[in-house]
């Protein structure tokens, strides 16, 4: 055939690959072996009886399966780009082993003994509960959405709306309390500092920050209602959090030779991780039922967590709880329609394996061994209806509540110390809740 001009399209491949080969199940299990080799020799002194083969073991053992299931779909470019759902389950298990080697000699009153091998150290497997990670995830993708649409919540500002004017009123005087503890901490060698710290800090963050945050808030989401149109996006919200665990030993019974055993000192580094993967067609346009009232957070459906954020002292339940996210998820709709979600669970561990020698009385030995490594990754995908998903009531994990410990540590106290708040107001107002920024 002569050689087409570049402007034709390209003309159809006669030759095809069969389509069973690349649609349909995988299910692949695949054994992982690790060796188990042992050979000493002994001498018996006394007698100079030498024993070639006091231990020889040679095998391969099976120490789990490799797997993997889900479905082949070649064509999920296409369907995602026609706005479908291509979204299918799938899983993973695979382990990387890699053993010690090592030579070791003993010597006791009767035997002189000579041994090497292949061994493999052990590996640890420990996942711990995955609530608050999926809370933190579906927490990062539900403020993506909401970037996405640029709605605000200003329920619980305009609730205060009538605090507003003593508020701007006494930050001069809390300003100006300020500068006087200023000036009398040279003379009153810093009291005048320490009396003033609680009311200062709790008036800026309780009182000046949120009326700011408040005033920006409105702006930018009243600029987004007036710009607003619809589009598709894709949105992911991920999670990840990280731990150590061990394991010492006090005995073994692998004997490597004459009075030798040996065992391993296990150090072990987890990988927990989770993350939401989303398809959102955003519908807000004119034409449609979105509102202004739907866009600044002002319908009844809100009003239980207006009143959350209204109770006094709800943000320092907040910091140990997740009761604030939990009613926002419940009662602030975002105007999105999830064409597809899935969530991907993985999990990874690392274990070093140091190997250390056990001798019966009287026994000595030199011993060389490189450490045991062995990895080991469980990957999960499962497919979710499509809503987006909320977050449960529990309790943080301590990570979270570690999170801007500074901060929280210095509200707490200043509340506990009997400032119970600043004079701006009789209550903290909502706005100084933790504000997460999306990862």
């Amino acid at each position: 055939m002569a050689k087409q001009p570049k402007f034709y399209p390209n003309l159809p491949r006669d030759k095809q690959k069969p389509k069973g080969r690349r649609v349909g199940a995988i299910c692949v299990n695949t054994p992982v072996r690790v060796p188990r080799m042992i050979q000493a020799d002994n001498l018996y002194k006394p007698t100079k009886v030498y024993t070639p083969n006091l231990i020889k073991i040679n095998t391969m053992e099976t120490f789990a399966d490799d797997t993997r299931s889900g479905t082949k779909n070649p064509g999920w470019r296409v369907t995602i780009a026609k706005g479908g759902d291509a979204s299918s389950p799938y899983s993973r298990e695979q382990y990387s082993l890699k053993p010690t080697r090592f030579t070791v000699r003993t010597e006791g009153v009767n035997n002189l003994s000579f041994g090497s091998g292949t061994l493999f150290g052990g590996l640890i497997k420990l996942q711990n509960s995955t609530v608050a990670l999926d809370n933190r995830a579906i927490g990062i993708l539900r403020n993506k959405a909401n970037g996405k649409v640029g709605n605000a919540k200003l329920g619980p500002p305009l609730a205060e709306s009538r605090e507003i004017h003593r508020l701007v009123r006494q930050i001069n005087g809390l300003g100006m309390e300020t500068f006087k503890a200023l000036l009398a901490a040279k003379k009153t060698k810093g009291a005048s500092i320490s009396k003033q710290f609680g009311n200062i800090w709790l008036g800026f963050g309780f009182g000046v920050n949120p009326l700011l945050h408040d005033l920006q808030a409105a702006a930018e989401a009243i600029q987004d209602y007036v710009t607003r149109m619809d589009h598709r996006a894709v949105i992911r919200g991920t999670a990840k959090t990280e731990y150590n665990s061990g394991f010492i030993p006090t005995a073994s019974s692998e004997y490597i030779a004459q009075d030798c055993t040996i065992a391993w000192y296990r150090n072990a580094r987890h990988t927990q991780s989770i993350r939401y993967v989303a398809g959102i067609d955003i519908t807000v346009e004119a034409g449609s039922s979105y509102s202004v009232g739907d866009h600044l957070g002002l319908k009844v459906e809100a009003l239980p967590s207006i009143l959350w954020e209204l109770t006094p002292y709800s943000w320092a339940i907040d910091y140990v709880t997740t009761v604030g996210a939990w009613l926002d998820d419940m009662f602030y709709a975002i105007p999105v329609k999830v064409v597809y979600l899935n969530k991907s669970y993985k999990y990874q561990s690392e274990t070093l394996g140091i190997p250390r020698v056990y001798l019966s009385a009287g026994t000595t030995a030199g011993f060389s061994g490189t450490t045991s490594v062995g990895r080991y990754t469980n990957f999960v995908r499962t497919v979710h209806a499509p809503v987006l998903p909320t977050r449960t009531l529990a309790i943080k994990s301590a990570d979270e509540i570690a999170s801007h410990g500074l901060t929280k540590l210095l509200n707490l106290g200043s509340v506990v110390a009997g400032r119970f708040g600043p004079r701006l107001g009789t209550r903290p107002t909502h706005q100084f809740r933790e504000k997460i920024n999306p990862l």
